[in-house]
């Protein structure tokens, strides 16, 4: 319950290296404006820790000015899979100046990237110090793991699930639309209703029958948490087999996330490749795709959220976020999710924000 009105800063950015920080990004403004009011909120770019080139382990840019201890807000809410290896080195002085000047801070859409046990010791150390005032978490695992750490946290849903309702994308006249991220393995060959080919993965969609072929070392990202980034990059002069734009009646748009660093070859290497350095357009891309196919959790994430059917070709611990709105299966086939209770679950959440003293 606010009692008046409250200063919010919310962290945002990194989007030309990972776009999908842009959807959970766009997810928080819509989130924290319908609790704190649109008057009360503002992104603020993130920590210098993430500059490119910097190793985060060693914490921010000693002389990069901290522009967030020096705000003059109630709160600031830290977003996303933040709950990691680094996040004492890039938050705790921060977090530390903050509690000194009465600034409390939030860990919102909140998630871990791997499960260390090293790690979550030394964050709930952290929290005992210096606990979060909420935490709302994006899947279950990270509920479980700090439910007993924290006084007011709640099961929550990642943000990007809300840029449906910040966000109303154009339609187009491309027809029916098959997206194909694939930025951190090579996009397999897709074959729609030829059963003579010879395939690795076979799914049915829509009446026709889908093959998918892996040629090469692109095949290796399917069975690890992350394919090597530099392998990709490496691979991206070598001469690559042809991609059509057109599988059956889908016309095929190619997004990459990773607008930097930029290779030309890797991100525009196939017809209809699509990449920028803001969320939007791919929203656009993602809502009008009848079908996603990616390595990428937060393309199926976007997708899902848009009422369209979505298939993730990666075996990681972060799809816990897409098995949370009940898309358990994305990773063995295309699925839909249940949009009427995605819309309960957000909200609910929205509603339970609302009861917090802030």
């Amino acid at each position: 319950m606010i009692n008046k009105a409250k200063k919010v800063a919310y962290i945002g950015g990194c989007w030309s290296t990972n776009v999908g920080n842009g959807f959970f990004n766009l997810g928080a403004d819509y989130v924290l404006k319908q609790v704190f009011g649109t008057e009360n909120v503002n992104m603020v770019m993130d920590q210098s820790a993430f500059t490119p080139g910097w190793k985060r382990k060693k914490g921010n840019i000693p002389w990069a000015i901290n522009y967030w201890e020096h705000l003059n807000v109630d709160y600031v809410v830290l977003l996303g899979p933040i709950l990691t290896e680094a996040f004492i080195a890039i938050w705790k002085p921060t977090l530390d100046i903050l509690k000194t000047r009465g600034i409390r801070y939030a860990i919102m859409s909140a998630g871990m990237m791997k499960y260390d046990d090293n790690v979550i010791s030394e964050i709930k150390d952290y929290f005992a110090q210096n606990p979060p005032y909420v935490i709302t978490t994006r899947d279950r695992a990270t509920y479980d793991t700090y439910k007993d750490s924290v006084t007011r946290i709640y099961d929550g849903i990642c943000f990007a699930f809300f840029v449906p309702d910040y966000y109303k994308p154009f339609t187009n006249d491309l027809g029916d639309i098959m997206a194909l991220n694939f930025d951190k393995i090579d996009e397999p060959y897709i074959y729609i209703d030829e059963p003579e080919k010879k395939t690795d993965i076979d799914f049915n969609f829509e009446g026709n029958h889908f093959g998918m072929k892996f040629k090469g070392l692109s095949g290796i990202g399917l069975k690890t948490d992350r394919f090597t980034d530099a392998l990709i990059y490496a691979m991206s002069p070598l001469p690559r087999g042809k991609r059509t734009d057109k599988v059956g009646a889908y016309t095929v748009i190619r997004p990459d996330h990773r607008y930097n660093p930029m290779f030309i070859r890797k991100v525009f290497r196939y017809s209809n490749s699509f990449c920028a350095d803001i969320p939007h357009t791919y929203a656009d891309v993602y809502a009008n795709s009848k079908l996603t196919i990616s390595d990428r959790v937060h393309a199926c994430a976007l997708t899902l959220a848009y009422g369209n059917s979505a298939f993730l070709l990666a075996k990681t611990g972060r799809s816990g976020l897409l098995a949370r709105v009940g898309a358990e299966e994305v990773t063995q086939h295309p699925v839909r999710i249940d949009v009427g209770n995605l819309t309960r679950e957000k909200e609910n959440l929205i509603s339970w924000l609302k009861t917090v003293e802030w």
